[in-house]
């Protein structure tokens, strides 16, 4: 199995058409259908584009072809695969019930809550680590360190 075939199952299953996730991708519909049938290869930029053209992680693409080694992995692939499923399907019925002028501030505010929450993600990164150095800056330095800091009596 190929990476073509997640994509080309994911559309169907999805209701889109090669057209429409192409287009919204960014290239044409023939480059598509190549990369579905696995006559042309599908390069990591391309996979990331047709993954937001079809509104799934580049990692559910993988999901699909990748062999579960027990049942339970198979399970839980599943199960995590319906619950996805379900929150998409509200999504697409929620979205398509919008006219056009409020599609376009529905996906404005998702592309702006995503972009906040890579900034939170860095900045939470960002502060442990910054919260680690001013911490260890504020801590006083030890006894023994400060009698070596000053300077030895002469002895008369």
């Amino acid at each position: 199995m190929h990476i073509g075939y997640a994509i080309r199952s994911t559309r169907e299953r999805l209701g889109l058409t090669l057209e429409a996730v192409a287009m919204e991708a960014g290239f044409d519909a023939g480059n598509l259908s190549r990369m579905e049938r696995g006559q042309q290869a599908v390069t990591v930029d391309r996979l990331i584009e047709v993954a937001r053209a079809l509104q799934v992680r580049v990692s559910d693409l993988f999901l699909l072809i990748e062999a579960p080694s027990t049942e339970a992995e198979n399970q839980l692939r599943d199960s995590e695969v319906n619950r996805y499923d379900e929150e998409m399907q509200s999504l697409r019925r929620a979205y398509s019930g919008l006219d056009k002028q409020h599609r376009r501030i529905a996906v404005q505010m998702i592309r702006g809550l995503t972009k906040a929450q890579k900034t939170a993600s860095q900045q939470n990164a960002t502060g442990r680590r910054g919260a680690k150095k001013a911490a260890s800056a504020a801590t006083p330095p030890s006894p023994r360190k400060a009698r070596s800091a000053r300077p030895a009596k002469a002895r008369t």
